[in-house]
């Protein structure tokens, strides 16, 4: 390929005028399509400096992304209409563009270092390809030769390339690995060597940011093979050790005060060097908290590498970090947010480990004042965000929420940990320091500074995260909590600052489980909550959530729910303006219970309030489906890509909220039908839109509205439709969330059935559902019961009226089904109650042809074998009991005797109507208990007592047994009952292996069944009356030989 005109490509796609790089993007894709293209662009890449560097980096960008896409392409991808997916690398190039990649990398190095970064992806795709397939063995040998050459840019290449081969074992298992043990033998030494000798030992390197680049690739090597599992060969003593050391002494490289006086924060912690100091904690806490700590979730037992590092490494080591912690209190030493969340994640690891929770005792009071507190105190940055960004402050601050490294969460998170486990030793220092804060600085709330406020809001944090440690049962705080809330944080309420208001109704939300002793108490904390609610200061956003989910907290409280009874409305108002304002789930929440509680009240308003609410959702989801529909490739890269989980959760939650509006309108019928038609919008932008994320809730709101009703509105038929027409898209995912959408076909089935049987446009559509649900090998036998669901409900609604090619599908679905389970379906008795109700469905309205269809399968002594010999005599839900019964009268008085010889079936007539009379013994049992579900379920109520599980720790004795080794004693424990047993213990409860009972069909009580109005009594007197007069001959043969016990039973049938 001629490279020249392959330039002039690159050039043009830079070009300003968009014909010229519209040309040359076209000339570039049918270049591409060229053997030889890849080779072509890294002679480019690696020219001199006759060509710019701006070509270089454009010639890079095609390369990288032709590589990633087509090194591992497959003849699926091929067929992709994108035209990057729509390429593959040849196989003969590829050898030619390994090698030339590598010497690319090399001359880039010198001349165009940024060209690096972009072809490195490139590099990670051809070795975790190559190397484990052993097709670039050599790379091995060239990167130690460009390490060992002394020149620093071609080492740099040189550890690049064997970080990536390193990273090719990342998730492997030492077993599946064991030829890295002897490349780590071979090759671990020398690197450690050169990071000692060659990268360390001159003073003047600390401050060369290229020295630190390569550095960090030994770490990271070191990472890579230590991240999944620990090598044996690195568990020695002579290995760890120097390694180990090594990590050490990187941590304690000091910075140059030359560059931390001209680099702000975001500029450092891109600094090579300071990424190494990350690396090095990041790699020594794993081996900690990996390999070395005993948990009953840890999966390694390497006991004498646990030894090695708790009994001799860790003191020291503990000691760097408490040296490098007393340094950045007292400002002589600045440490990354990242290296101070590893230092207080070993702290926090250390606290739960019985061996090393008296390394940490002694610093406890230093930890919590010079520590915890300091990193509490909201910064500069923190008000500013407060102020100007309310949304990313309630995340991180009220929340707790965050992706990134933050020291701050770290800190609460070890004061969480420590006092849970050891809180008779550590919950009075804190205390105690607590309140000496809060009685220096809340003695006059108004004039308090802000030097002060930002020591309270610290304090504040620790006691909202030890709450529920003060308020446990065994808790020698627990009386004095209410004074000390009186006098020392209610008073914040009328803080002139905005933040400490937020922080006290965040406490207040969780004062739920506290009885307070003065009734002043409850109305100081809600005339609080509601000021702050009503707040409308420049910050208001945070204060007014944190005071909704207060509110939340003592919404059933006596006091407050007489309070708030009169202002109802404008409350409800006001939580609407916020979760239009703030995208979260928890105002949702805040609605949903303000609904069911105050749901009279709000009636007169529920039309308005769905409409509005509509909207919200609306509002989220449109945002939702645009970010769904970028562009991939518009995007840099991965981190470009939106979060919207924040809209996704608010969305949920306003769904939810819908739905509890509905049901507070059950008996107001006619706003039900209203609010359907409020919610349409909603239900058909999310099925025209296909957003799968909401298709439960939508089938929630229909199932409880036809629930309501007792019937199919034209509303829901719409709404079926619309299924309809998103089922029939391609790619479509309707079959695949079918158990969501069987919530709300189980009703259109149960108050549709007449509509149904009358117009086949809205029965074809469910059929189209069950036919694009694709069986395959893989499918589960979860799936395939609801996929049975869906047909025998079907059959059921539909009865005579159900398509012969249709009933024909059921059946052979349901029956290939139990032909390849056969062996399991007296154990897998969900699965296959729900596929024989498939064929019993067909029988009640089909007895011959589904008889017929079996015989012809040769299935239909199997079929009756199971039905009569183990289904039958173990039914105990009603639904399969009245089917049973229907498709036994059906068999017994619908088959002409031509029918029962040619299916070789007339000698059962006897056991037929035995086991007829054995369900009507026991229908009446059945109903009984579903009719007290019914009951129970509809004066459900419970209360949530707390155990006080949490307060065990208060019982220990100068807190020497942390709950880990007493969890493990328990679990000890439990093994050795075990043995005892031999393990029959296990058999009368549980079967391990993937076994059911017949306990495990669900009925639910508040869901209509397609067979409710089926009166069995009813059925049974007179089918048998008609039988009697009809055929004596078959009755007596069916019914003559009954027990007197039986005979007995069936005369009560028959004046039922």
């Amino acid at each position: 390929m001629d490279t020249n005109i392959l330039l002039q490509c690159f050039a043009g796609t830079l070009d300003q005028d968009p014909n010229t790089r519209h040309s040359s993007e076209s000339q570039l894709k049918e270049a591409s399509k060229t053997p030889g293209f890849l080779g072509a662009c890294l002679d480019i890449i690696a020219s001199g400096t006759e060509t710019s560097d701006s070509i270089k980096l454009s010639a890079s960008l095609y390369f990288k992304n032709k590589i990633n896409y087509g090194w591992n392409a497959s003849e699926t991808t091929l067929l992709s209409k994108n035209e990057l997916l729509n390429f593959a690398v040849d196989n003969d190039e590829k050898p030619v563009v390994k090698d030339m990649l590598i010497q690319t990398m090399i001359n880039c190095s010198k001349q165009a270092p940024h060209c690096i970064r972009i072809l490195k992806p490139a590099l990670v795709t051809i070795v975790s390809s190559e190397y484990p397939t052993h097709k670039w063995d050599d790379l091995l040998s060239k990167s130690l030769e460009l390490i060992s050459n002394g020149d620093l840019d071609l080492a740099y290449v040189g550890l690049l390339c064997l970080s990536e081969i390193f990273r090719t074992y990342r998730w492997k298992e030492n077993d599946s690995r064991q030829d890295l043990e002897l490349l780590i033998g071979e090759y671990f030494p020398p690197l450690l060597q050169y990071a000692n000798g060659s990268l360390l030992a001159n003073e003047e390197n600390f401050n060369n940011p290229k020295i630190g680049d390569l550095l960090k690739l030994i770490i990271k090597i070191y990472k890579f093979v230590t991240f999944h599992d620990l090598p044996f060969t690195l568990q020695r003593e002579e290995f760890f050790v120097p390694w180990a050391n090594l990590f050490v002494k990187v941590i304690q490289v000091p910075l140059s005060q030359e560059f931390l006086n001209k680099t702000d924060k975001e500029a450092r912690c891109v600094y090579s060097w300071v990424r190494c100091k990350k690396w090095a904690y990041a790699n020594l806490f794993k081996l900690f908290q990996r390999y070395a700590c005993r948990s009953l979730s840890g999966r390694y037992e390497y006991e004498e590498f646990r030894i090695l590092f708790v009994d001799h490494f860790l003191p020291q080591f503990l000691q760097t970090i408490f040296q490098q912690i007393e340094q950045w209190g007292a400002g002589a030493l600045w440490l990354s947010d990242e290296s101070l969340y590893y230092i207080l994640n070993f702290i926090e690891t250390c606290t739960t480990q019985k061996k090393t929770w008296p390394l940490i005792q002694p610093h406890y009071d230093i930890i919590l004042k010079h520590v915890i507190f300091p990193l509490l105190t909201p910064t500069e940055d923190t008000l500013e965000t407060f102020e100007n960004d309310p949304q990313e402050y309630i995340h991180r601050n009220l929340e707790l929420w965050d992706n990134d490294y933050s020291p701050d969460l770290a800190a609460a998170s070890v004061l969480i940990t420590t006092i849970g486990r050891h809180p008779s030793l550590t919950l009075p220092p804190t205390m105690e320091f607590i309140v000496q804060i809060l009685q220096s600085n809340v003695t006059a709330p108004s004039g308090m500074q802000l030097e002060q406020a930002v020591q309270v809001e610290s304090v504040l944090k620790m006691l909202s995260n030890i709450l529920d440690k003060l308020l446990g049962k065994k808790s020698p705080y627990r009386n004095d909590v209410e004074n000390m809330l009186n006098t020392l944080i209610f008073p914040l309420f009328n803080s002139n600052y905005g933040f400490l208001k937020a922080r006290v109704c965040d406490i207040c939300s969780k004062l739920g489980d506290i009885s307070f002793q003065d009734p002043k108490t409850i109305e100081t904390i809600f005339q609080g909550i509601m000021t702050c609610l009503n707040d409308s200061s420049d910050s208001y956003l945070p204060i007014n959530l944190s005071a909704s989910l207060a509110l939340q907290t003592f919404i059933s409280e006596p006091h407050f729910n007489q309070a708030l009874s009169g202002s109802v409305v404008p409350i409800m108002q006001k939580l609407l303006s916020l979760s239009n304002e703030f995208e979260s789930d928890s105002i949702s929440g805040v609605m949903q219970d303000f609904v069911e509680q105050y749901s009279e009240q709000l009636q007169p308003f529920g039309i308005e309030l769905m409409t509005t609410l509509v909207q919200q959702f609306l509002k989220l989801a449109i945002d939702l489906n645009e970010a769904s529909n970028i562009d991939p490739s518009t995007l840099m890269s991965n981190e470009d890509i939106p979060d919207e989980s924040d809209k996704e959760m608010a969305a949920l939650g306003i769904l939810s909220t819908i739905i509890s509006i509905l049901l507070s309108f059950e008996n107001s019928l006619e706003i039900v039908k209203s609010l359907e038609q409020s919610f349409y919008p909603a239900a058909e932008f999310i099925l025209k839109n296909d957003m799968e994320d909401f298709y439960r809730e939508l089938s929630e709101f229909v199932e409880n509205s036809t629930f309501l009703l007792r019937q199919v509105t034209p509303i829901t038929w719409k709404v079926l439709e619309l299924v309809g027409e998103a089922n029939r898209k391609e790619d479509s995912m309707v079959s695949y969330y079918l158990e969501d959408f069987m919530l709300m076909v189980n009703n259109i089935l149960a108050y549709g059935s007449d509509e149904l049987r009358k117009n086949d446009f809205y029965s074809k559509i469910l059929f189209e559902i069950y036919a694009d649900f694709s069986i395959t090998e893989d499918t589960s036998l979860d799936e395939l019961h609801t996929l049975f669901e869906l047909s025998q409900k079907l059959t059921i609604a539909l009865g005579t009226q159900l398509p012969n090619e249709v009933r024909e599908k059921f059946l052979k679905d349901s029956l290939q089904s139990i032909i390849a389970e056969k062996d399991g379906l007296k154990t897998n008795i969900v699965f296959a109650v729900n596929a024989f109700n498939v064929i019993l469905a067909s029988i009640v309205s089909a007895p011959a042809l589904t008889l017929t269809f079996l015989q012809q399968n040769n299935a239909i002594e199997l079929f009756l074998d199971a039905w009569l010999t183990f289904y039958i005599p173990h039914y105990t839900r009603t639904f399969d009991i009245k089917l049973s019964v229907m498709a036994l009268l059906n068999i017994i008085t619908q088959l002409s005797e031509t029918e029962f010889a040619s299916l070789s079936i007339a000698n059962i007539l006897p056991k037929l109507g035995s086991d007829l009379v054995g369900l009507i013994g026991k229908y009446p049992e059945a109903e009984r208990e579903l009719q007290e579900k019914r009951k129970e379920y509809t004066s459900f109520g419970s209360d949530f007592i707390n155990s006080g599980a949490d307060d065990a720790a208060w019982d220990e004795e100068g807190d020497d047994e942390v709950a880990e080794d007493e969890d493990d004693a328990v679990v000890q424990k439990f093994l050795e009952e075990l043995k005892k047993e031999g393990g029959s213990g296990f058999n009368n409860t549980f079967d391990f292996n993937g076994g059911d009972s017949f306990d495990d069909l669900e009925e639910d009580p508040l869901t209509k069944s397609v067979l409710d109005d089926i009166n069995v009594y009813t059925l049974v007197k007179a089918s048998l009356s008609h039988l009697q007069q009809a055929d004596v001959t078959r009755y007596q043969v069916a019914l003559g030989q009954l027990t007197p016990e039986q005979q007995e039973c069936l005369v009560n049938a028959m004046h039922n």
